[in-house]
C-alpha cells in the first residue's frame, strides 16, 4: 500500500472517512455512553468502530488519557491501518502532538508482504491527511515518522525474503542500492578479499555453501559545516560507533544439520544484518550528529561442497584458534571476525546484533530481546533507547566465572559448550566478547526471539519484524556530536 501524507486543518474534498480519537473512559460528546457499550468498543489501545455516513467516522481507541504513551499512539495507528485498508482518502484527528510515532506505526501495521502471491491484491492508494496546523516541527516529525518506518520495512522485506533470492552476494547488491541512495558509503568484499583479510571464520563457515560469501562495509558520516578544522575531524574518529550484524542468510546447520521442523525460519538468520542496513539508511534523514561504521558478515550455513567439520580448528582474523565443537554455532564464527576488524577502527562503543541462541527466546520470549554488555552506561542507554523505540530489551549477565567453559584442548577457544544446555546465551555472549579490544564499550543484542512473529499485533505483522532497526535509530540519533 503506498501512502501519500498531507497537514491541514480540515477534511479535504473527497475525503472518504474521518478518524477521531476516543480515550478509554471518556465517551465522544455526541455519541451516548449506552451506544458504545452496545458496540463493545471502549476505547482502548487499537479498537476500531467505523460509524456509517459521508463521510465515514472512525473511533479510534487510544486508551486511559493518562497513559497515551509512544507504545499507545504506535498500537493505534497500526490497528487503525489495517481497519481502514480499503479508502482511499483518510482525514485524521491525531490523538496528541507526537506525530512521528502515529506516522510509524500506520506504516508499520499496514506492511504486507504479498510479492511471492500470484492472486494478491493490492490495496488502493491512500492519502492521509493529519489534521493538525502545518509548521516546521510537524513537516518534520510526518518525514521522520515516514522515514523511520521505511528503514524497518526494508529490514522486513530482507528477511521475508526467501534464502534462494537472498543469498549473499544478492544481500550486498541491496546494500550497494541502499547506501546510494541514502548517502552511505559502502565496499563490498569478495570471497577473495575476504580470504587476503584472513577472515577465517567467515571463510569456514561459508565452505559447505556453493554460493560464494560476501562482507559488506556501510559507512555514514554527519553533514560538517566547511569552516570546521582539522579537531574537529579528529573528534570525529574518536566518538565513531561501530555497528556489527549477523548475515546467515539460510542457517540449515552445516554438518550438524538442523531438523526439518527448525528450518522454516532458517531464512531469518540475517536479521541482525538487516536491522543494521536499516538503521544505516535512516541515520542521514534523522540528523544523526556521529559518524557510524557497520560490518555486515554474510553467508550460508550449508552442508554442501567442503563444509567444517566438528573438529577442525579455524583461525580468525585476529590469530585467535577456535576448534569447532558445533556447526550448528556458525553465527558467532562470522561476527568475531567481523567485531576484530570493527575494533581495529578504534571506535567509541562496538554493538552487534544477532540471532545467535535459542536459549535468549526461551528465556525472554518472542518480545523481548537479550542485552548483553561490558560498560553500564552504553547498556543502559540502548536499554532506554529500545523502550522509546517501542523494542523491550532486557540485559542479561556475563559472569567471568563462565568464561571456562570457552577453553578448547585443541585450540584457544571453542565455539561451542558441548554437554551443557545452561547459560547458552550468556556463553556465546562470552565467545564473542574474546574478539572485542579491551577497553573499548562493547553491546550484544541477541534478537533470536524477536526477529519473526507469527502472528499480528499492534505494530507487527505475521513474519519479519525488522526489530531493531528502530532501537538502533533511536539511540545513534541520541548520541551527541564528539566535541572538537
Amino acid at each position: 500500500m503506498s501512502v501519500t501524507w498531507s497537514l491541514g486543518t480540515g477534511p479535504g474534498p473527497g475525503t472518504e472517512a474521518v478518524v477521531r480519537p476516543v480515550w478509554a473512559g471518556e465517551p465522544p460528546p455526541d455519541l451516548s455512553a449506552a451506544f458504545l457499550a452496545g458496540t463493545g468498543f471502549g476505547g482502548e489501545v487499537g479498537e476500531v468502530l467505523q460509524l456509517p455516513g459521508t463521510p465515514v467516522t472512525v473511533l479510534l481507541g487510544v486508551g486511559p488519557r493518562a497513559r497515551v504513551d509512544r507504545d499507545a499512539i504506535r498500537t493505534a495507528a497500526a490497528c487503525l491501518a489495517r481497519a481502514v485498508r480499503a479508502y482511499r482518502r483518510l482525514a485524521v484527528h491525531p490523538p496528541g502532538p507526537d506525530l512521528r510515532t502515529l506516522v510509524e506505526g500506520y506504516l508499520l501495521g499496514g506492511y504486507r508482504f504479498t510479492r511471492y502471491r500470484s492472486n494478491a491484491i493490492a490495496p488502493p492508494d491512500q492519502l492521509v491527511e493529519l489534521l493538525t496546523a502545518e509548521t516546521p516541527d510537524t513537516a518534520r516529525a510526518l518525514f521522520e515518522g515516514r522515514r523511520l518506518a521505511e528503514a524497518v520495512l526494508l529490514a522486513r522485506d530482507l528477511v521475508n525474503e526467501p534464502g534462494e533470492a537472498l543469498t549473499p552476494p544478492a544481500f550486498a547488491d541491496h546494500a550497494v542500492a541502499v547506501a546510494a541512495t541514502t548517502g552511505l558509503e559502502c565496499e563490498v568484499w569478495d570471497g577473495r578479499r575476504i580470504a587476503d583479510e584472513r577472515l577465517g571464520g567467515l571463510l569456514g563457515v561459508s565452505r559447505g555453501s556453493l554460493v560464494p560469501p560476501r562482507l559488506v562495509k556501510l559507512a555514514y558520516r554527519p553533514a560538517r559545516c566547511t569552516e570546521e578544522t582539522e579537531r574537529a575531524e579528529q573528534a570525529e574518529q574518536a566518538g565513531r560507533i561501530a555497528l556489527v550484524g549477523k548475515g546467515v542468510t539460510f542457517d540449515a546447520g552445516g554438518l550438524s544439520l538442523k531438523p526439518n521442523a527448525h528450518l522454516a525460519g532458517m531464512k531469518a538468520d540475517m536479521a541482525g544484518a538487516a536491522a543494521v542496513l536499516g538503521a544505516m539508511s535512516v541515520l542521514s534523514a534523522l540528523n544523526c550528529r556521529v559518524a557510524v561504521d557497520a560490518w555486515l558478515p554474510l553467508t550460508e550455513n550449508m552442508p554442501n561442497a567442503d563444509p567444517i567439520r566438528v573438529g577442525d580448528v579455524l583461525v580468525m582474523r585476529n590469530g585467535t584458534t577456535v576448534e569447532i565443537c558445533h556447526a550448528d554455532a556458525e553465527g558467532r564464527l562470522i561476527m568475531a571476525d567481523a567485531l576484530v576488524l570493527a575494533g581495529e577502527t578504534g571506535p567509541r562503543a562496538i554493538i552487534d546484533i544477532a540471532t545467535l541462541t535459542d536459549a535468549a527466546a526461551v528465556a525472554l520470549g518472542r518480545r523481548v530481546a537479550a542485552l548483553m554488555g561490558t560498560d553500564d552506561t552504553l547498556v543502559n542507554r540502548l536499554r532506554t533507547a529500545g523502550a522509546r523505540a517501542g523494542e523491550p530489551l532486557w540485559p542479561l549477565p556475563l559472569p567471568d566465572a563462565y568464561r571456562p567453559q570457552l577453553r578448547s584442548r585443541t585450540a584457544d577457544l571453542v565455539n561451542y559448550t558441548l554437554g551443557t544446555r545452561h547459560g547458552t546465551a550468556l556463553l556465546a555472549g562470552h565467545f564473542l566478547r574474546e574478539f572485542v579490544p579491551p577497553g573499548t564499550p562493547w553491546a550484544h543484542l541477541d534478537i533470536q526471539g524477536t526477529a519473526l512473529c507469527d502472528a499480528t499485533g499492534g505494530e507487527w505483522v505475521a513474519g519479519a519484524t525488522g526489530f531493531g532497526v528502530r532501537t538502533l535509530a533511536e539511540f545513534l540519533t541520541g548520541l551527541p556530536h564528539p566535541p572538537a
